[in-house]
């Protein structure tokens, strides 16, 4: 009796209802993410951890790429939209070796930020060290702030 699944009528398609069918899917990527939607042997999608920081006077991004190498990182700037790009992993499988479990993400990645048109997208410095990639782009000087001195009016 444990096997059996009980029925609801309910939760049958209807002709009333012929969307229903999608907005279940819908709702299970949404609880589930798109994972539900690969197989196991599948590949993971590659979505490098970003944060976005900010002060009076730049923009900072930080991108997590544990394992990388600087050569396999490719970052540019075109039309206001930073996108950086590269190649995660060991994808070389070396002969006499066989994977009996691989949870590593390997393959290759792409985010692309929109920027604002406060920054200058002309002056623009990446480092990468110890596996962390920063891209800095500057603020333009009418987007920083401005100290205003407040007068008194002495009689």
């Amino acid at each position: 009796m444990r096997n059996l699944i009980r029925w609801v009528p309910r939760n049958e398609m209807s002709v009333s209802d012929p969307f229903r069918s999608f907005d279940e899917l819908f709702e299970d990527l949404w609880r589930n993410g798109p994972s539900r939607l690969f197989s196991d042997t599948a590949r993971p999608l590659l979505r490098p951890a970003m944060d976005v920081i900010e002060n009076d006077k730049e923009l900072t991004i930080r991108v997590d790429l544990p394992g990388l190498k600087a050569e396999n990182l490719k970052v540019e700037v075109n039309d206001g939209v930073l996108t950086i790009n590269g190649e995660m992993g060991d994808t070389i499988e070396r002969e006499g070796e066989r994977y009996h479990y691989r949870e590593r993400s390997y393959g290759s990645f792409q985010r692309s930020l929109r920027l604002p048109n406060t920054l200058d997208s002309n002056n623009v410095d990446a480092t990468f060290e110890n596996g962390v990639l920063n891209v800095t782009l500057l603020k333009l000087p009418e987007a920083q702030p401005k100290q205003i001195t407040v007068k008194t009016d002495k009689k």
